[in-house]
């Protein structure tokens, strides 16, 4: 009699188990970019969800395209001179940005027609520079790329941080 009972119990529980009685949806996160073009470039800034924790890595890309049929060199420099990025809240205030510092080198890259390069990339623990915690909800992160070969791109993007 008890292993009746027990078997009694226990099937509804196998059988919530099968996948086909499962009504679960899965969560979408895919990448999110944006693009512009400048002479025969094509710069794509991308990051890898729309939806971030708090305690997660901010992580983002900016690549270059030649979409040209002729060799392209592009100046590539880590330093607030040549690009910018920042993380502002719905009202307009920034929460991170970067880079910090200024670095004098530039490196002169080739890229060859059809080639596609990443000429930046940025990977940071999500953190208010001012030491506030960072608050769940909506974000823009914005890269700005001024690298002197092209004029001001500004790539914008929307997060959510949860």
């Amino acid at each position: 009699m008890r292993y009746l009972i027990c078997v009694l119990l226990l099937m509804p529980i196998f059988n919530g188990c099968n996948k086909s009685s499962n009504s679960v949806t899965p969560i979408t996160n895919q990448t999110l970019s944006t693009q512009a073009v400048n002479d025969s470039i094509q710069y794509t800034f991308a990051i890898p969800k729309g939806v971030f924790g708090i305690h997660d890595t901010l992580s983002a890309t900016l690549t270059a395209y030649n979409q040209s049929s002729k060799p392209e060199t592009l100046l590539v420099s880590y330093s607030p001179y040549f690009y910018t990025w920042s993380l502002k809240n719905v009202g307009g205030i920034t929460i991170m940005y970067g880079p910090i510092g200024a670095d004098n080198s530039i490196a002169m890259i080739p890229l060859n027609p059809k080639q596609s390069i990443a000429m930046y990339s940025l990977h940071q623990a999500i953190a208010d520079t001012s030491g506030a915690p960072v608050l769940a909800g909506p974000y823009v992160l914005q890269w700005n790329l001024n690298n002197r070969t092209t004029t001001l791109l500004s790539f914008p993007l929307n997060l959510t941080l949860q």
